[in-house]
């Protein structure tokens, strides 16, 4: 009599543990391997204020051009709503001087059909555009979507401060080898004083896991006969920041009169949603940074 072979035993619990864990870890990686091709976009909030107390302002000395004034390659203006909100046809006057001029006649009209039919440039400048308040990157946002309305107030009523800029606009973050940087100016008339210039750049870390805000600001106000080597060196505008509404450029170049400056050069990772503060002895930013997912359809 042959002997019995032992059966063939299963054990389904086991097994079945196994594969469900291989199918989770197959189903993370390709869920990570779909985010990181994926843009990772941010709601950004930012208020730049200066230090009015004379005595906090001078608690510390930078010598001229160390650190060096420089604008970021990559910069950009945030856009306005109100700035396309004119077309070019308004701003222009009617001209009229061939109202009493006698109508062209039927070879002129058909010349015209001919042309008219032709392939025409693109026109960039001047041009009406509608922007996507919830898809459009770099647009500053209403006022009605800020979460700073409260904090702007109390600096714009605080005797020791003064509001200077204040931005809301989401974007996508990238790399800093990527990243497009903020360009900063006073919210008030130019010339005014003291003067605020720089940039904001907000990038990801190395490991790309926190975003991180790049502060590079400068506040400029006039020297006192007192002050000693103020011979600071402000840098040209970039030629992408030349305000081509009017056909003017700008320049924060020195005039030539003794300035004193205030550099701020800061970075600091952040945690999303969240207010952080850079503290400075002539200058405060306030920032915030939520995620943003812009709708797909």
């Amino acid at each position: 009599m042959m002997p019995h072979k032992p059966l063939l035993t299963i054990n389904i619990y086991r097994d079945s543990r196994f594969m469900l864990g291989t199918l989770i870890a197959g189903l993370a990686a390709l869920l990570s391997t779909q985010v990181e091709g994926q843009d990772r976009w941010f709601q950004i909030e930012a208020t730049v204020f200066a230090n009015e107390s004379k005595f906090e302002r001078d608690a510390e000395y930078w010598l001229p051009n160390q650190p060096e004034l420089r604008f970021p390659s990559n910069i950009r203006r945030l856009a306005k709503i109100q700035d396309n909100l004119l077309i070019e046809a308004f701003l222009t006057a009617e001209d009229r001087s061939q109202a009493g001029a006698a109508l062209p006649d039927d070879e002129t009209l058909r010349e015209h059909r001919i042309l008219s039919m032709g392939p025409e440039p693109r026109r960039t400048i001047g041009e009406f555009r509608v922007f996507d308040l919830l898809r459009d990157e770099y647009l500053d946002l209403p006022t009605s979507l800020s979460d700073f309305s409260q904090t702007n107030k109390a600096l714009e009523r605080s005797p020791d401060h003064k509001l200077l800029f204040h931005g809301h606009w989401r974007q996508r973050v990238v790399s800093s080898r990527e990243a497009t940087s903020i360009y900063i100016e006073d919210l008030r008339e130019r010339n005014s004083q003291p003067m605020l210039n720089g940039s904001l750049t907000i990038r990801f870390n190395e490991q790309e896991d926190r975003v991180v805000v790049d502060a590079n600001l400068w506040l400029i106000e006039p020297a006192g006969a007192i002050d000693n080597g103020t011979e600071w060196r402000l840098p040209e505008m970039p030629s992408s920041l030349n305000d081509t509404t009017n056909g003017e450029t700008q320049s924060t170049a020195d005039s030539g009169r003794s300035l004193r400056v205030y550099p701020m050069q800061q970075s600091r990772e952040m945690r999303s949603n969240e207010f952080h503060y850079l503290d400075h002895p002539a200058l405060g930013l306030i920032i915030a940074v939520r995620p943003y997912n812009p709708p797909t359809d």
